[in-house]
């Protein structure tokens, strides 16, 4: 990933005056669609998640009540540099302590404001001294769904110091990536006895045994694209994520397969969405959605025919997948979004990525001292809230 706190070309914080606004959903206009869909060629810290062809329709079918706001950060010229998405929080571990709260719904996973290149500390700095000022009486920022990789903790931390605050990480979490600076062969050997490796070829055949079996790229034409999107919901609202309460089937209501539909047909027309099944015959037995920002890749969505369990598909597809991403050319990293002790996908890859929620009070004392009692409280809660419940699956 991009160190843009080492870049000669970077821009600090005071060598231009920047502009912070905020912008109701009913203010996006074709002109900022364009300048927002301009940001993802240019981007310091890739995220898909916030990217115009994205969040553009989790705002329309996933925010009811229209509470969401985007915060944007711009330069005299009109040039966005900075975008986030956020929601009003009023109260934070049952204190009434309102907040800036990065707004992520149930199918997003990075949280990763978008910051241009070169603009990455300014532009991050701008935030702060917003937050400085109160807006809808806010005493902190949360941060949260943040990948902390060395370069996203370095313009954090560096644009903390110069505001003269300090963040507060709320808590952590590992989960798995995959860099493509390694042998696919090398890989699973390490990630499974040869048993293991032995029993998988068993299935493979014993599967091409039921009909012609082969992993494929989904066309992303408006028409196929739209064709496995049905696929892949009838998929997950067979299998267990429509029957556990924690599932979050994208088909669980009509606003979330409104949401997922044209969000996967226009990042597909933008080159940003793809999607590697595995079939049998003219059946879906595995789907998997990934999605792109620059040189990085998110594994959105997977789902998997439970009826042919005994074949392990779902691994299956994810080791094509591992294939795939390790022979592309420009890749880097392949992020599996998926929360820690996943039965599949943290076997095959080792490596993991810290993901954090964090929280920037103002510079009023006052705030970070309240900050710091809540966050206390908010500890204990979720300690309590680990006891009480079991691992939850992954999405």
């Amino acid at each position: 990933m991009r160190d843009f706190g080492t870049d000669d070309m970077a821009v600090l914080p005071g060598e231009e005056v920047l502009t912070v606004s905020v912008i109701a959903r009913d203010d996006l206009d074709a002109r900022f669609r364009a300048a927002w869909r301009g940001l993802d060629d240019d981007l310091a810290v890739p995220n898909p998640f916030f990217a115009e062809w994205f969040l553009g329709p989790a705002l329309d079918h996933l925010d009811s009540e229209g509470a969401v706001r985007l915060c944007t950060v711009t330069r005299a010229n009109g040039e966005l540099v900075a975008l986030f998405p956020f929601e009003i929080g009023t109260r934070y571990a049952r204190l009434p302590l309102r907040h800036i709260s990065v707004w992520r719904h149930p199918h997003a996973y990075d949280g990763t404001p978008l910051l241009r290149k070169r603009w990455a500390l300014a532009s991050f700095s701008a935030i702060l001294d917003w937050i400085d000022e109160r807006p809808f009486g806010a005493r902190f920022l949360r941060l949260t769904q943040l990948p902390y990789d060395a370069p996203v903790e370095k313009v954090v931390t560096e644009a903390c110091a110069l505001e003269g605050r300090a963040p507060r990480e709320q808590s952590r979490i590992k989960r798995a990536v995959l860099s493509v600076s390694q042998d696919y062969d090398a890989l699973m050997v390490a990630a499974m006895p040869g048993k293991k490796r032995k029993e998988l070829r068993r299935q493979e055949r014993r599967f091409g045994e039921l009909g012609v079996a082969r992993f494929i790229d989904l066309p992303t034409s408006d028409q196929a694209i739209a064709q496995a999107v049905e696929d892949f919901l009838d998929l997950e609202n067979a299998g267990w994520k429509a029957a556990a309460a924690h599932g979050e089937p994208l088909a669980r209501s009509e606003a979330e397969r409104a949401f997922f539909t044209e969000a996967m047909g226009r990042g597909a027309r933008e080159g940003a969405v793809s999607c590697l099944a595995l079939a049998l015959d003219l059946d879906m037995a595995a789907m998997l959605f990934t999605l792109r920002s620059g040189r990085h890749l998110a594994a959105f969505k997977t789902s998997y025919d439970e009826r042919h369990a005994a074949y392990s598909p779902g691994m299956r597809l994810l080791m094509e997948a591992t294939r795939r991403t390790l022979d592309e050319p420009g890749t880097l990293r392949l992020d599996s979004c998926a929360k820690p002790g996943h039965p599949v996908v943290d076997r095959l890859w080792s490596e993991r990525l810290p993901v954090v929620q964090l929280n920037i009070p103002t510079r009023h004392a006052g705030d970070a001292a309240l900050l710091d009692l809540a966050a206390i409280a908010e500890r204990a809660k979720l300690r309590v809230m680990a006891r009480n419940n079991p691992e939850m699956p992954t999405h």
